[in-house]
């Protein structure tokens, strides 16, 4: 098949025509406010572009409308504009949310922004206009080295510190995930320690674990997605594991979510965020959290790939509020309606000034609610808010630094 037919196939948008076609482009995913459901605003890229209509939800519908009635082609002006987002889906939080909490029409279900623009990302790809020149070169190097970090994939336990053995088998396994790994290993660290010290020794796939390939799949490299998926899925399986721990926000949705979907049936085991395990342990009197936050404000903030693409937004909410002498404070802008970092889909790694300003935001929600910390579970959120955050006096926290080791 040539390229040419290639473009005119549209194979991935095609297969979601009926979601796209269920917009009546009301724009709500504009400016939508309602107070009563703390929603303020809707799109972080749209705040801080030029703010025409292809950086903002509506908009993007309409252009795949034409793009799947031959209106419209294909082009690399179109792909700049389309990774210009965080797929942060609070457009598809939005739609057709009413000012009643208890009210939720249909139709916003039904609809998954989020998955329509991977999609179209997905046949830009194929029409050779993505992904984003950086995206290119981490992506290759993904398929080398199985990360998108340009580390050596024999580096992956680098972290794993002098004198501890992890088994690379067992019921209970730990997904390392690249960020922590190469990038924060001092993060991995804690939990390992963490779950030892509780007397949970988890198995440690390596060197058969790969990336998650969410990097993929954000930036539309679908066959590499799939490819990496369809491995580790098989290298957990072969481990014997029965429950895989994610901490990464990415990784957990991209096994939670992403990988049935991908694998075609259900998993052959059970993907858990580390807050789950550690909250059990917490009741268990198997851990025991820090005491000297006491007189301070903790605020939490939801990212986006565990919060509005998973539904979880409680677990950790509870172990903040265990906390001795704390005072848990919300921001204004919280769960369903959670402002982005910034730094998803792809847009930090492809325009990372535009992720910056977005993170800047989020943290003046943070500050306008006079909280002394930030509490996230997410390495790609803890990373864009941590320079602009530390600039305020508000550090940010994983919800792993809670606990004493």
């Amino acid at each position: 098949m040539t390229k040419t037919e290639e473009v005119e196939k549209l194979r991935h948008l095609k297969k979601l025509g009926d979601m796209v076609y269920g917009c009546i482009a009301c724009g709500d995913c504009r400016t939508a406010v309602r107070y009563t459901v703390g929603r303020y605003k809707v799109c972080p890229v749209l705040e801080h572009t030029a703010g025409f209509e292809p950086f903002f939800a509506r908009g993007k519908m309409q252009i795949i409308r034409g793009l799947l009635e031959g209106k419209l082609q294909p082009s690399q002006e179109l792909a700049n504009v389309i990774y210009q987002c965080t797929t942060c889906g609070d457009c598809h939080a939005t739609c057709h949310q009413s000012m009643d909490p208890d009210i939720s029409l249909s139709i916003g279900r039904y609809l998954d922004h989020t998955k329509i623009y991977e999609a179209l990302r997905a046949d830009l790809v194929d029409a050779g206009y993505g992904p984003m020149p950086r995206h290119r070169e981490i992506l290759e190097w993904c398929e080398k080295e199985h990360n998108p970090y340009m580390e050596l994939h024999e580096n992956r336990v680098a972290w794993i510190p002098e004198g501890v053995e992890l088994p690379s088998r067992g019921e209970l396994a730990f997904f390392m995930g690249c960020t922590e790994p190469y990038r924060q290993p001092e993060l991995i660290q804690r939990i390992v320690k963490l779950l030892l010290s509780a007397g949970v020794t988890p198995a440690v796939i390596h060197p058969e674990e790969y990336c998650c390939g969410s990097v993929a799949l954000r930036t539309g490299m679908y066959d590499l997605a799939e490819e990496l998926a369809l491995h580790n899925i098989k290298a957990f399986q072969d481990a014997g594991a029965k429950e895989v721990v994610v901490h990464c926000a990415g990784c957990y949705r991209t096994l939670k979510k992403d990988y049935p979907e991908i694998y075609g049936k259900e998993l052959p085991f059970k993907v858990v965020h580390i807050t789950e395990i550690l909250d059990r342990l917490l009741k268990e009197e198997r851990l025991k959290l820090r005491e000297d936050f006491k007189g301070k404000k903790l605020t939490y903030h939801d990212p986006c790939h565990i919060g509005r693409h998973c539904d979880f937004y409680e677990p950790p909410r509870e172990i903040i509020k265990k906390l001795l002498g704390v005072e848990f404070v919300e921001m204004n802008r919280n769960r369903t309606a959670s402002w982005c970092c910034g730094a998803g889909g792809g847009l930090k790694s492809g325009f990372p000034d535009l992720a910056e300003k977005i993170a800047r935001v989020r943290v003046g929600d943070a500050k306008e609610v006079g909280a002394d910390y930030i509490v996230t579970v997410c390495p790609f959120c803890e990373n864009n808010l941590r320079s602009l955050s530390e600039k305020e006096g508000i550090p940010v926290l994983d919800i792993v630094d809670l606990f004493e080791i």
